[in-house]
């Protein structure tokens, strides 16, 4: 025993080193699979300039990569960072719309892209583009209107922003706009903004010529042109055991920490399925069920990782996954709902079937002993429906898995990483049958209280509560998929 103990210590210890080693991962703070863009038109005597700056995730980021390595040898040449920007910069160009007193103003390049890598996950990249244009600006008006509009709709969620603020020689008016952006265009997103960014992506605003030099804010926190950026980044800790260097009890250590980041990913806020399949198996299962459960459950997630991570890696340019997880997030939703609605029928058909009189017969000691039936119909759960919450409840791969899939690909590690997720899985699914054993062990534990009038109130209870299980799930399983569409919508 001593001996084991010792072997834990000796690769929770080569963990920590191997995190310590890798770095902790700095993941993009919006999430892995954002592409977040902003828009920062200027307006001054001499025309208009506008900055258009892109800020892709790690997973859009990755398979933008694939699109600039055309020769496909894994490295990116001046050449090709070149071609990818000019294009780039060409398509956004064609998707913004200048007006300037309701006229159309053409955009021209001004200046080359500026394309950079900030690190992100687990030593993947993600991707900084800035198109800058120009636009003249008709002989000055005693007031004029300026608008954009952006129209690039390519299925990403992230964080969409418009600002317009004044050069040399002009002053705003009024603007439907702030002048300042709220992210320093991108790299220091705003904590308080991160779960509902923002999906702005028109601005407009009335100007007039002055003779004051500018009212552009100084110091907004802009990266200025060429600068190296440093956005603000968020912690993924599964991500950085992919790397460092491994060796037998390290490689241990980091599937021990994969497992219990699993668990802690089960529990987490938003992961109510839980605590639904911990109640539903633990008030009409049994054991063998709860086995089932975490089986699926770790099987399903696995295999969503694995699948999603070959499409990104093959054909991820002509796919959204955040879109696919939103369509996975409201079948799960929709699963869980149906199961609810099987569990509240089958409880309304077994009160009904239920004779009044069951018992009336019965000589007073049977009382105090659960019936044949009874303890039957307790434990009468179907497989397929176990199955069913077990699919439910994995088949939303996490971001931080698929992540790790991209970097064993990248950097050769593809066996430590399928590893890495297969324990990441099982961390989900112990966390999950554990709770429906537990629940399981203290049903069966409890005993009513002596007395004829405590045994019928513990009956009424026990009686009811395949009901209400069923009702929890369906509100639950309701709440899950209104959540996934209002994400979707």
């Amino acid at each position: 025993m001593t001996s084991m103990l010792r072997r834990v210590a000796t690769a929770s210890a080569a963990a920590l080193a191997l995190l310590a080693s890798a770095g902790i991962a700095s993941a993009h703070p919006l999430g892995n699979y954002t592409v977040n863009r902003a828009i920062d038109l200027n307006i001054a005597s001499s025309g208009v300039t506008v900055r258009y700056v892109i800020d892709m995730a790690e997973i859009p980021a990755f398979s933008e990569l694939q699109v600039i390595d055309r020769d496909g040898d894994g490295q990116t040449d001046p050449d090709e960072l070149a071609t990818y920007g000019a294009g780039a910069c060409a398509a956004v160009r064609g998707n913004l719309a200048l007006q300037v007193n309701a006229s159309k103003a053409p955009l021209r390049a001004h200046g080359q892209p500026q394309l950079n890598f900030p690190a992100g996950a687990g030593g993947l990249s993600t991707l900084r583009l800035v198109c800058t244009f120009s636009a003249a600006v008709p002989d000055l008006l005693d007031e004029e209107t300026v608008s954009v509009a952006d129209k690039t709709d390519d299925g990403h969620v992230g964080w969409r922003e418009v600002t317009i603020s004044a050069g040399p020689g002009v002053v705003i008016e009024t603007s439907d706009v702030p002048p300042v952006s709220s992210s320093a265009e991108l790299t220091k997103y705003p904590v308080n903004a991160l779960q509902t960014p923002p999906d702005i992506r028109a601005g407009t605003a009335r100007f007039r010529q002055t003779s004051a030099a500018s009212n552009r804010p100084v110091g907004d926190g802009s990266a200025a042109p060429g600068a190296p950026v440093q956005r603000s980044t968020a912690n993924d800790p599964l991500a950085a055991l992919v790397g460092g260097d491994l060796t037998p009890a390290t490689a241990l250590g980091a599937l021990l920490l994969a497992v219990l980041l699993g668990a802690g990913h089960a529990v987490s806020p938003g992961h109510g399925k839980t605590l639904i399949a911990a109640y539903l198996i633990g008030s009409r299962g049994s054991v063998r069920h709860a086995a089932t459960l975490g089986v699926t459950v770790a099987a399903t997630h696995t295999a969503g990782v694995f699948l999603l991570g070959a499409v990104t890696l093959l054909i991820g340019q002509f796919f959204v996954p955040e879109r696919v997880i939103e369509w996975l997030s409201i079948a799960s939703g929709v699963l869980v709902a149906l199961l609810g609605v099987g569990l509240v029928l089958r409880a309304v058909r077994g009160e009904t079937r239920q004779p009044s009189h069951t018992d009336s017969h019965l000589p007073p000691h049977a009382h105090s002993h659960p019936h044949p039936h009874s303890e039957h119909q307790a434990t009468d759960l179907k497989r397929r429906n176990v199955i069913t919450l077990g699919l439910a409840g994995g088949m939303v791969p996490s971001a931080s898995a698929l992540i790790v899939f991209l970097v064993a690909i990248t950097t050769g590690r593809l066996i430590f990483g399928l590893l890495l997720i297969v324990a990441f899985g099982s961390g989900m699914a112990l966390v999950l049958g554990g709770l429906a054993v537990i629940t399981t062990k203290l049903r069966g534990a409890v005993r009513p209280p002596a007395g004829l009038t405590a045994h019928r109130w513990s009956r009424l209870a026990l009686k009811s509560l395949p009901l209400v299980s069923g009702m929890a799930v369906l509100v639950a399983g309701l709440s899950l998929s209104v959540g996934a569409l209002a994400r979707f919508a």
